[in-house]
């Protein structure tokens, strides 16, 4: 697990909590969707023309691959909000074939997602020509607690058998 020891020894778990958000059906999504679920999040734009395609790809996979488990779900961040309407990411999710239910594309303000993004440990900008941004190809595995459990580069096929193999105990837990 993802924490920090303060002074006092004890830790400090790292919990991702959501307001602000809204999903690709147009309907508001905060931490009380997240009750009681396994979620694998990642940060990504629907023009991106480089590691986003391999990543959706993967995801797919462990959406099939967890079809059956009705307390997991993918949580998609648009970087891009200011293409990445609504209706983009319904287009983009419709295209994924996996249910709304186990599969969230959200969007906020960028300012508001660039702060959900250090929660989550990471960050994105803009390259310099405009034509993609820099980000990572890693995803967050968080428990029914919202607690960070790991992070996996999905473009690696040993971290994501890993993260495959992790989500898998804390399903057994």
């Amino acid at each position: 697990m993802s924490y920090t020891i303060d002074a006092s020894g004890n830790k400090n778990f790292y919990k991702i909590n959501y307001n602000g958000f809204t999903n690709q059906l147009g309907d508001s999504f905060s931490t009380e969707d997240l009750k009681g679920k396994i979620c694998i999040a990642n940060f990504f734009f629907t023009r991106c023309p480089s590691i986003c395609p391999p990543m959706r790809t993967e995801l797919i996979s462990i959406a099939e691959t967890f079809s059956e488990e009705n307390n997991i779900m993918i949580i998609s961040h648009t970087i891009d909000p200011k293409h990445d309407s609504v209706s983009v990411l319904k287009t983009y999710a419709e295209a994924t074939g996996i249910p709304t239910n186990k599969w969230q594309f959200i969007r906020a303000s960028e300012e508001h997602t660039k702060r959900q993004a250090k929660s989550y440990m990471t960050n994105f900008k803009p390259n310099e020509d405009g034509s993609d941004f820099y980000h990572s190809s890693f995803v967050a595995l968080v428990d029914q607690k919202q607690q960070i459990r790991g992070f996996y580069n999905v473009l690696i096929k040993e971290e994501l058998e890993r993260l495959k193999t992790d989500v898998n105990y804390i399903l057994h837990q």
